[in-house]
């Protein structure tokens, strides 16, 4: 296998994760789509994040997502310590096969809660 070669792998980024990379260098984000697997991002969690837009995420890879209204219902009816952008990108990530990228402990928890 050759480099530059990416793996099948996908990704869904929470508002946290994101924020990171873009406060370091938002060009890990093309580095990441290029050697690791596609990144997806919740158009909920988009809206969260101020030095953020579409058009970057064209520019650097990331595929937006637009919850089914379904999934939305189910992340706004779910109580705890996650927020509702939180909850949706678990089920975002569960239903779809996904890796969840997070740094947030709770939505962490959630996800081992599955092993």
């Amino acid at each position: 296998m050759g480099t530059g070669r990416k793996k099948n792998r996908f990704l869904i980024l929470d508002a946290n994760i994101l924020i990171d990379y873009i406060k370091c260098d938002r060009t890990i984000l093309k580095l990441i789509c290029t050697y690791v697997g596609e990144i997806y991002l919740a158009t909920t969690v988009l809206n969260e994040i101020n030095d953020f837009d579409e058009t970057e995420c064209t520019e650097f890879g990331v595929i937006l997502v637009e919850p089914e209204l379904r999934q939305v219902v189910l992340a706004a009816e779910e109580v705890g310590r996650l927020s509702f952008q939180d909850n949706l990108c678990f089920i975002l990530a569960k239903e779809n096969g996904w890796t969840c990228v997070t740094n947030d402990i709770p939505l962490r928890k959630k996800f081992f809660a599955l092993a």
